[in-house]
This record gives structure tokens, sequence and C-alpha cells, in this order.
């Protein structure tokens, strides 16, 4: 009777010391308290309050936080948390949207890939405590809020900046699951470096011997002509088959304009062979979140249909686009981007197709990463691509005259010098060796940033020339007037470059 009454002793010990070390364990296991953030607040939006509020919470933390059981303090309460989308860990500088209806909320905001949960609230339009606290009730963070902040029914959030202070976001409907801060803007240019991106296929329903293996794209890296007009064009080469697409830019409407697309799946097959006239506009700068635009064009070429039927494409396309901001993750990183939509709307036959291209850019120095792109045909994804790499081209200016730069062959060459063409000075190529640079387009003309209406202002002028041979070449530019035959250049530039 002893030894049984001691096993039942040591039984409750043993299980009275596993009680306390799981919950010795239980703010690890459930959600450590750590640093997150009441980051964004549409406390106010446009028309009616009902179903539109949303909280965005950040993890500023150096680790995952768990915050399963947490709960938001609103009005004396403390209203539970339901998963809608995603997880309940929040990554080390990911984002969690608390919303008030998170069908109305994803519905409001699709692009948003973030944790998405629901609450019940109802937040003040002029003042209001609010507070974010763990699943034992311990605070996590806090915010009193008030109209004079901003953002009071004008369709803007209350952001948290960089100094901790709030203020209201340059976005109209905020940044959710989003950095927070200036909005992203991609301004016009009328040159584009050429860049070289190495892409991941993660999609490919015409080529699925494709997925996994690696994409090539050169991005306004060479030209053609379509009707004796000369369009850059965007070639990506796949292990099997490719797509080229044929752009212009528009100076004047600070447009980039789309007048081809051919795409190859095996050679001699081509399921899509499209011509634009007039080209439409496939980009309308600057590229800003909330932007949409739509154009109408006559489409002709060829279209795949079934495996073996091609048939003869003149319609109307009616293009709609529009732009949306959202954070992507790619091997490359993780960027803020713009996501732009291009839905081509025509009739093959009498049967309506949807051709929709979504791509994800982020602003650089020079321009922009397309980091991520998607196709579908009527609604379903037929390809997709994540960068791993983009190889810039080498840049030489005033400062490498009478120099010599090492180059690889298949790289690239970017020249830049001061200019004033409305002088009639030009820059222009004089001496070049075509066995191992061959020159990219017509020299383009940047000019330098001035008050609208001025004329006359000066710039850059940018010649490209890419790396198609191993071996020794000069390239001697000259700066004069053309038409002065007899006259000697006002300046000139020259380089030698040693080409493996």
């Amino acid at each position: 009777m002893k030894d049984e009454k001691d096993n039942k002793v040591k039984t409750v010990v043993i299980m009275a010391t596993a009680i306390l070390v799981l919950m010795s364990m239980l703010p690890v296991m459930v959600s450590a308290q750590g640093d997150v953030k009441i980051n964004e607040i549409m406390y106010n939006p446009p028309g009616t309050d009902t179903d539109l509020e949303w909280i965005e919470l950040y993890n500023n933390d150096t680790t995952a936080i768990n915050i399963t059981g947490w709960k938001f303090y609103e009005a004396d309460t403390n209203h539970r948390l339901t998963l809608v989308q995603g997880s309940m860990v929040i990554p080390v500088t990911g984002y969690a949207i608390i919303a008030d209806n998170a069908t109305a909320f994803l519905n409001e905001c699709p692009e948003c890939k973030c944790t998405v949960m629901d609450s019940t609230f109802s937040l003040r339009n002029s003042d209001e405590y609010i507070a974010l606290k763990n699943a034992t009730l311990v605070l996590v963070d806090e915010v009193t809020y008030n109209a004079s902040l901003g953002a009071d029914g004008n369709g803007k959030t209350l952001e948290r900046n960089v100094a901790g202070a709030w203020a209201e976001s340059t976005v109209d409907g905020g940044t959710p699951c989003a950095e927070n801060g200036e909005a992203i803007v991609i301004p016009f240019s009328s040159w584009i470096p050429p860049v070289i991106y190495t892409s991941n296929i993660t999609v490919d329903t015409m080529n699925p011997e494709n997925v996994g293996k690696n994409a090539t794209t050169g991005l306004f890296t060479a030209t053609e002509e379509i009707d004796n007009e000369t369009y850059y064009v965007i070639n990506t080469s796949k292990p099997s088959g490719y797509t080229k697409m044929y752009i212009s830019m528009d100076d004047e409407n600070e447009d980039y304009l789309m007048k081809r697309v051919v795409t190859e799946a095996a050679p001699g097959l081509e399921p899509l062979n499209l011509t634009f006239d007039p080209a439409f506009v496939m980009w309308d700068f600057p590229l800003e979140a909330g932007k949409t635009w739509t154009s109408t064009s006559n489409v002709t070429g060829n279209l795949l249909v079934s495996d073996d039927a091609i048939v003869t494409v003149n319609s109307t396309a009616v293009v709609h686009s529009k732009i949306t901001a959202e954070e992507v993750a790619v091997p490359l990183g993780t960027f803020p981007c713009l996501v732009i939509e291009t839905n081509i709307s025509y009739e093959v036959a009498g049967i309506p197709i949807s051709n929709l291209e979504k791509s994800w850019k982020s602003p650089t120095d020079t321009g922009f990463l397309t980091l991520k792109h998607q196709s579908y045909i009527n609604g379903a994804l037929v390809e997709e691509q994540e960068l791993i790499e983009a190889i810039s081209p080498t840049y030489a200016n005033e400062s490498n005259n009478n120099t010599t730069i090492n180059l690889t062959t298949g790289r690239f060459l970017v020249i830049t010098l001061e200019g004033n063409p409305t002088t009639g000075y030009t820059w222009e190529v004089e001496e070049l060796n075509e066995q191992v640079l061959q020159q990219v387009g017509d020299i383009a003309f940047v000019q330098d940033y001035a008050e609208p209406g001025l004329v006359g202002v000066p710039g850059k002028q940018i010649a490209t020339f890419e790396v198609v041979g191993a071996g020794d070449a000069t390239i001697k530019m000259v700066y004069h007037r053309p038409w002065e035959t007899e006259v000697e250049p006002l300046d000139t530039f020259t380089l030698n470059v040693t080409a493996s």
C-alpha cells in the first residue's frame, strides 16, 4: 500500500514538474511578446466606415513572433483575432493586418499577401486609444491617435514613420502589408540601360519541361525595325522557346508603347504573333500606385488555339491597365514594388480572349528592376518567372577618355557624355570595330532637370554597345555639327576596349 502511495506521489511530482516546464516554455511556444508595433491605421475610410477599417502590425523584432491568442484592445474591449489569410507567426520585418471585416479588406486590397486577421471593432473618427496585448493580456504596444494627424476621411492612413512619429500616408489607401513611407514612383526616361536578367521559371504551361530551369532576358539590349520604325526588343530566351516584345518610347506623352509580341514554343511553332496598330500604351509614366489607363488598338496576327490549329486574328483590342503597390520576395531578395497589370481583351472567331500581363517593378538609380512576371490567358496562369540575377552594363564617361577597359563577350557597354543636341552639336560614333563591338540603337539624349517650358536645356547623350566578339577595339566618338564636314569637331572621346 505504501509503495502504491509513493508511486502516486512520484507521479504527481512528475506531472507538476512537467506542467511547470511547459508553463516556462509557454511564452516561447505561444507568443513571445517581442517588438511588435501598431504600424498603420485606417480609422476613417472614405464614405461609410463599415467593414473598411483596419490596423497593420509590424514585427520589429530579430525573431519571428507567434501572435496566437493575442488581442486587439479598443473601446474597453479585448477583441479576439481570427486568422483568415497567412500564418499567426509574423516573420522578421513582416506585417499582419487586423481588419474589422477581413473579406472586405481582401476584396479592397487583393494584392496584400501578408497575414490577415478578422476582428470586431469600430474605430472613432476623432480620437481613440488602441492597444495590442499578448495572450496573457500583457501590453505589447499602444497608440492614441486623433484626426489632427491627418487621414480623416480622405482615403489616406496614419503611418508610423522611421522616427516613430505618426503622419498621414502619401499613398491613397495606405501601404497595407508593405513598407511605410513615401510612395514608389518610377519616372519616365527616354533611355533605359541594357540589363541581362536571369530568372527562375516557376510556371510554363506551354513548355512544362522549362519549370525549375532558368530564362535569360535581354532588357533593351537590341533593336529591330517594323515598317521602317525602330523598336527596342525585350527578348526572353528559355531552354525551350522564347518571347519577344517590341517596345518604343513616346517622349512627348512619356509613355512606353507595345507594338508587337511574338512567342515561340518550338522551332517553327509560334503560339502567339500579334501586332498592334497603333502601338498601345504599355506603361504610362510616371508609374505610381493607384494609376489606371485605357487604350484601344487594332490587333492582327496569328494565335494558336489548340495543339494544331492556328487562327488569324484581326480584331479591336481594348487594353486596361492599373498599378498597385506591394512587397515581393524573389530569389534575388525582397523588394517594395509597383505591380503593373495590363489586360488585353479582343475576339478570335467570335470567342473573347483575355491576355493579362503582370510585372513587379522596383525603382533603381538608373531605371527599374523587373522582379517577377506573370502571364494569364482567360484567367489561367500560363507563365511565371522570378528574378535571380540582374547583370548591369559597364559604364564609361568623360573621365574614361583615352583609357582602356576590359569587357566580357555578351555584356554591354554604356558611354555617357555631356551634350546638347538643341545647339546642333551631337555625339556620333566615328570609329568602331564591329567584330568586337556593335552599337545598340541610336544615341539617346536625356535632358537635365529643368522647369517646364524651358528649351535648349543641356543633358547627357548615351551610346550603348554590345560586346559581340573577343579582341581589341577602339571606340572613337566626335561631338560636332554633322553638316559641318570641313570643321574640326568641338570635342572627341576615345576608349580602348579589350574583350574576352
